[in-house]
């Protein structure tokens, strides 16, 4: 039987003639106007996104920056030698107010923000409340104590839609409703969404005794488990003790 011949001698192998020095090759190929308009179509949703959010920092820049002028109107106050206070302070307690309130001017540098005579820090982390009381107190504050209308509204403004814990939870007497700072609970002071506190039983974990400001009814207070882990909102006032 004679042998057949091997494939590779049969094989055929045609090579591409040399490219001139020079010759860019051939054109790549042309795009179909239906692509050329995805094209266009990216890069306009690519520039509106880059202008929401230089618009989006812009605002931050604008709120801090009327933040550090309401807080050094305070400061400003605080060293006018000519500055009358009512309530009596003495110059040793004047110091006190002025020392506290650089450290609020640095505090403000780090994320507070600075409210009618109070600052506040909204954390990016997620802990139990008492964890986030705790976070709260290494700074000197508390969890936020929410006792006027205007400070509610302020507090779910700058929430923007998210869920954070309050300093108000079940703990007193028989389950009554206590601030963590020892503020008065009122009800005619209180802001709860439709239909809470409900006092939801999680099985293992207990019932809801702790509140947080809450999306549903656009940051109206919500009860819950104290265990589940949230963001929270510390506060600290202008007060020198």
């Amino acid at each position: 039987m004679a042998n057949s011949p091997d494939l590779y001698e049969t094989l055929e192998i045609r090579y591409p003639p040399p490219r001139a020095r020079g010759d860019p090759g051939p054109p790549p190929p042309a795009m179909s106007p239906r692509c050329r308009a995805c094209r266009r179509a990216l890069g306009t949703a690519a520039l509106l996104l880059l202008a929401a959010g230089l618009a989006a920092l812009a605002a931050l820049y604008v709120q801090g920056r009327g933040e550090l002028r309401a807080a050094r109107a305070e400061l400003a106050a605080a060293t006018d030698p000519l500055w009358h206070n009512p309530d009596g302070d003495t110059p040793s307690a004047a110091q006190r107010r002025q020392d506290q309130l650089g450290q609020w001017l640095q505090a403000l540098a780090l994320g507070w923000r600075y409210h009618r005579g109070k600052i506040y820090l909204f954390s990016g982390q997620r802990q139990p409340w008492a964890a986030a009381e705790a976070a709260c107190a290494v700074t000197h504050a508390h969890l936020a104590t929410v006792t006027s209308a205007e400070e509610q509204a302020y507090l779910a403004r700058e929430a923007r839609g998210g869920t954070y814990w309050i300093g108000l939870a079940a703990t007193g007497p028989g389950g009554a409703w206590r601030w963590s700072d020892g503020t008065p609970y009122s009800p005619d002071h209180s802001f709860w969404a439709p239909g809470q506190p409900d006092s939801t039983d999680h099985g293992r974990w207990g019932g809801e005794r702790c509140v947080q400001i809450h999306p549903v009814g656009a940051g109206l207070w919500n009860d819950h488990n104290c265990n589940f882990s949230f963001p929270w909102v510390c506060q600290r006032d202008l007060s020198v003790p």
